[in-house]
């Protein structure tokens, strides 16, 4: 069958499967693990890099071209386009383990979400597991304000180890405050202790320069407030550091399950200070388009720069670019789905491009992964998967078992060579791996995605199930603004009306008493604390 046809046939199955019947979660056991089949066994893993510590940043490397000065926010979507080439197999194409075969990392410590595994996984993170005997605070947000007693702010400034749990549901609006940082190492946010529907951070951009941070199941919007943080540096989420201070270079940052949009520079954005980071069953979506920031149309992804980073079962939709661009000599970026960038989906910059990364060579893996175009991908550009442009000699590349919409390239398929040594980089195996890992064969990518991507997909709002509902319906464009009501930045008149996403959504305010477990810093027979175990069992309800 070809590519197009099984898109077809796929979206018609899923639109029927969620008409008439819930969805179906995989199972799970006390410590959340995800229970799926697994087949063929994985490939020889390669060794872990061992990369020189980070070294002073540089500034966003922005490869991109520039936005063209009138673009159609809502085209109407092409002819299906001739069928692109049958994938190649691409590494161990199993699903997860089940639970009675987690991956153990090497060094016997455990992921700080049961059966992962991840260059940062192993983090303790709010935990109090790097204590002896294990210690941490749990503080408890009673309320929706933006900062003060019982506030998200008030745990996010805490010390030491930490874990921030919800007895509120709702819109923890912080436009007034611009940017929160998260400083101090240690902590676990857990939206998954939230009452339905959960919790939206509104307003802001979250900037994490502390280590050891495990952020679960909240949402992140940040949005076109002219009250807000500089347009031109508004990001939604940005891990980034100091280079000449070592005690502020993040490491060992895990996101997980959690739900981004409305960005005006980048949606999510990962910087060269930080190194150790994961990012896994998230969505990125609908970074603004021409808005307030200072070059015109901005409407960007994610930006990955950090050293090791696995980037794992996510969804980018609805943006120009960069879904994602990569310049990090050490990443593997795995079973995600990009729909409807106006450019490509995933760009490769050279390392060149980065002074942070001098010196240094790139080992890249890329398989299992989806482009999609939507109404907005032009026709006049290339519906490639992958654009390489590296040109550092030593670069090892693996890009294997993607699909793309509507490109071909039968010597690489769904890549686009636009470098002069780029082809010569091209593996048979992958030259970066983490034991363990197991990655989905393209084709099932997909129905992975849609079904556990974003911050609690078994109680999405409505902003995420529109989403996920434009890539099934082939349906959504790239927005100008949140709102439908047109206003005026720095002389410029902001046009709304064409494009936007309707408003802010409306966050019920439900409350509950959380009865945390007995001796929270006691450790189960898992190895992992009361807490975490507790907290485990809250994610695997609403996932």
């Amino acid at each position: 069958m070809t590519w197009r046809a099984w898109l077809n046939v796929w979206r018609t199955g899923l639109k029927i499967l969620v008409l008439s019947v819930p969805v179906v979660m995989i199972g799970s056991i006390s410590t959340g693990c995800s229970e799926q089949s697994s087949s063929s066994s994985e490939p020889d893993p390669a060794p872990d890099p061992s990369p020189d510590p980070s070294p002073e940043p540089s500034p966003d490397p922005d490869p991109d071209p520039a936005p063209e000065p009138d673009p159609d926010p809502a085209p109407e979507p092409e002819p299906d386009p001739d069928p692109g080439p049958t994938p190649e197999p691409g590494p161990d194409p199993d699903p997860e383990p089940s639970p009675g075969d987690c991956p153990q990392p090497a060094n016997g410590e455990l992921p700080i979400v049961p059966c992962k595994v991840g260059f940062g996984i192993t983090t303790p993170a709010g935990s109090g597991r790097n204590l002896n005997p294990p210690k941490t605070t749990v503080h408890k947000v009673t309320n929706l304000n933006a900062s003060g007693d019982g506030s998200l702010l008030a745990c996010i400034e805490a010390s030491g180890p930490r874990v921030c749990v919800f007895e509120t549901s709702g819109t923890i609006d912080m436009t007034e405050l611009g940017m929160v940082s998260i400083n101090n190492d240690y902590i676990t946010i857990a939206g998954q202790t939230a009452p339905s529907p959960g919790i939206m951070i509104r307003g802001i951009s979250l900037r994490i320069e502390a280590s050891d941070v495990l952020i679960q199941h909240v949402r992140v919007r940040t949005g076109d407030a002219i009250e807000g943080r500089t347009p031109g540096d508004r990001d939604g989420i940005y891990a980034i550091g100091k280079s000449d201070d070592t005690s502020r270079q993040p490491h060992n940052l895990v996101f997980d399950h959690v739900s981004v949009s409305w960005g005006i520079d980048e949606t999510f954005t990962v910087k060269d200070t930080a190194k150790n980071v994961d990012i896994l069953n998230s969505i990125v979506s609908e970074g603004l388009w021409y808005n307030m920031h200072p070059k015109g149309g901005h409407s960007k992804g994610l930006m990955m720069s950090a050293e090791n980073m696995l980037v794992q079962g996510n969804l980018m939709a609805h943006h120009d670019d960069r879904a994602p661009l990569e310049t990090t000599p050490s990443a593997i970026t795995v079973n995600n789905v990009t729909y409807n960038t106006r450019q490509v989906a995933m760009r490769l910059s050279p390392l060149s491009n980065n002074d942070a990364h001098s010196g240094k060579t790139r080992t890249t893996t890329v398989a299992g992964n989806v482009r999609l175009k939507g109404p907005n991908s032009e026709e006049s550009r290339d519906s490639a998967w992958v654009v390489v442009n590296e040109d550092r000699s030593g670069s090892k590349i693996y890009i294997e078992n993607n699909l793309c919409d509507g490109w071909e390239n039968p010597s690489w398929p769904c890549v686009r060579v636009d470098s002069e040594k780029g082809e010569s980089f091209r593996v048979k195996e992958p030259p970066l791996w983490i034991e363990g890992l197991k990655v989905l064969p393209a084709d099932d990518t997909l129905d992975y995605v849609l079904t556990n991507a974003g911050a609690r997909p078994k109680d999405r709002d409505e902003v995420d199930s529109r989403i996920i509902n434009d890539v099934i319906n082939g349906t959504g464009q790239i927005i100008n603004c949140v709102g439908t009501k047109n206003f005026e930045y720095d002389g410029r008149k902001i046009d709304c009306e064409a494009a936007n996403a309707g408003g802010w959504p409306e966050m019920a305010v439900n409350t509950h008493t959380l009865t945390l477990p007995e001796e929270i810093n006691g450790l189960d027979d898992s190895g992992y604390t009361n807490l975490e175990v507790w907290l485990h069992q809250l994610a695997s309800a609403v996932e």
